[in-house]
């Protein structure tokens, strides 16, 4: 493992003196620590799928959810760039970090289960079509070694923008080696993500990509992409509140919507009810990855989020603490 002066990046997981695991959540933190929650803690009951060196773990966050989230990480901090107290980890609680890119390095060099060779099958077919295996790795519960070969499935992220667009177009056109879901895994999973977000059937599965999630070999797979670009919380723009908002908005599309948080720019907007800003909207920013897909493609959504705004422009944020909001694919709610 490197040092803590190694940038860190989202998705990368913090061993903690509780021997908790921490999810770091985006790249830009704060001087002090990191943002992100605590997934998964020594089990009260003793036993469990997931062992870490003989003891087992209990997972926390069994969905991400922000309030979820909230309620399971104990530190809290308020950051004036997102007008929100968001869940963090001090630097003094950690005392290990997995590094997402060293991890699948280790993986290729010496596999110890089924699951792992699976992973060097991915890496290997991935990296034949993009040409190395750069800013490639993998993060979930392989990324510490407390994964279960017989139910974990494969998580991998990416790093760099061009990395991410050129793996993104590959299993783009490669559905015959990265399958999308069977007709009858979809529907579960468009069911189980519509009773959580409160989107239509359709409108979920319109948010469904391969280069997100699908098959490899029979087993799931899902992938981030990041711009591997590090920063401070301290360093951005403050923002402030001003309420809830619903707006029929253009999506520009871009690859900083491949990043997480994701944030796409804004053509043209029209507010159908609620906060009126006070000055223009220039962009959205999304914490919950289902809506990556449109926020990266552009086009025609129905957004609910917090309107906020700064000294110079105006923004929607979805998937915060206080108001969850929704990205709806289309021009009707």
């Amino acid at each position: 493992m490197r040092g803590f002066n190694h940038c860190i990046l989202d998705h990368y997981y913090l061993r903690l003196v509780n021997n908790c695991l921490f999810v770091v959540v985006g790249n830009k933190h704060l001087d002090y620590g990191f943002v992100g929650y605590v997934k998964y803690c020594p089990s009260v009951t003793g036993s469990s799928i997931w062992v870490f060196k003989g003891v087992p773990l209990e997972r926390l966050v069994k969905w991400y959810d922000v309030r979820e989230v909230h309620g399971f990480t104990p530190w809290k901090i308020y950051v004036p760039h997102y007008d929100a107290v968001l869940p963090y980890v001090p630097r003094g609680f950690i005392i290990d970090l997995y590094d997402p890119v060293n991890r699948l390095l280790e993986i290729i060099s010496s596999p110890r289960d089924s699951l792992e060779e699976h992973v060097i099958g991915f890496a290997e077919k991935l990296s034949s079509l993009v040409n190395g295996l750069t800013g490639l790795g993998v993060s979930g519960s392989i990324l510490p070694g407390i994964h279960n070969p017989l139910y974990s499935d494969v998580d991998i992220v990416v790093y760099g923008w061009r990395r991410s667009v050129d793996i993104v177009e590959s299993i783009r056109e490669n559905k015959d080696i990265f399958r999308p879901f069977t007709e009858g895994k979809l529907l579960e999973w468009a069911h189980r993500i519509a009773g959580k977000t409160g989107l239509t059937l359709k409108q979920v599965l319109s948010l469904y990509r391969n280069w997100r999630r699908g098959l490899f070999n029979g087993r799931e797979y899902s992938i981030l992409y990041n711009n591997d670009i590090s920063g401070f919380l301290t360093s951005e723009p403050e923002f402030k509140t001003i309420g809830s908002v619903l707006a029929r908005v253009e999506i520009k599309g871009g690859v900083e919507a491949l990043s997480y948080p994701s944030v796409s720019g804004v053509e043209n907007y029209t507010i159908i009810e609620g906060a009126k800003p006070l000055m223009d909207i220039t962009y959205i920013e999304s914490f919950e990855s289902l809506y990556i897909p449109i926020l990266y493609e552009g086009g025609k959504a129905v957004v609910k989020g917090l309107l906020q705004c700064s000294d110079t422009t105006c923004r929607i944020l979805v998937g915060g603490v206080e108001e969850k909001g929704f990205i709806m694919p289309g021009d009707t709610a």
